[in-house]
């Protein structure tokens, strides 16, 4: 399919909306994707979509050593529902990501997705910590204001040298 068509079909339609929202557990978002994509039904074909869902992710290895480096407990929040989830778990090119984190928050889980308060107040029950102590970086200005709304820290992240300032002002490095 054209990757025009797939973007129809599967992120302007609402289907993988309402992944992100966990509208749609694993078996099901794979089992329509499947279908969406004119795919043969089976094992293999589950273990590449796994594949090609990773693949979209482009992690920044400095990033990822600015978390390794912060002295906190670090946790991965993001808006996705559970396909990358599956693919966090067993995708090798997603190990660097994985590794970096203590936790992994996914939106599908929660219910919502940020910038929803709803989202940021299940991420902080999950996590166990008072929305003050938490520091959310994220690339969405709507997704720092909520957070701030919602007594969290937040930093708009535009790269990694501002991420490191970011983090020691933070004193986390």
């Amino acid at each position: 399919l054209p990757p025009a068509t797939i973007d129809l079909q599967v992120f302007e339609s609402g289907f993988d909306d309402a992944g992100e929202r966990g509208r749609i557990g694993l078996e099901e978002f794979t089992r329509t994707l499947t279908s969406m994509l004119g795919l043969e039904v089976g094992s293999h074909t589950d273990r590449a979509l796994r594949h090609a869902w990773s693949q979209a992710f482009e992690p920044d290895p400095e990033v990822l050593r600015l978390i390794g480096e912060a002295g906190a407990r670090r946790a991965l929040f993001t808006n996705n529902g559970p396909l990358l989830e599956a693919a966090m778990e067993a995708e090798e090119p997603l190990a660097p990501v994985r590794d970096a984190f203590d936790e992994l928050v996914f939106s599908w889980r929660l219910g919502a997705t940020k910038p929803d308060p709803a989202a940021l107040a299940a991420a902080a029950e999950q996590l166990a910590v008072a929305p003050g102590e938490l520091l959310l970086v994220d690339d969405s200005d709507a997704n720092v204001d909520a957070a701030r709304a919602a007594g969290w820290r937040a930093h708009r992240y535009t790269t990694a040298l501002d991420l490191r300032a970011a983090l020691r002002d933070a004193g986390l490095l």
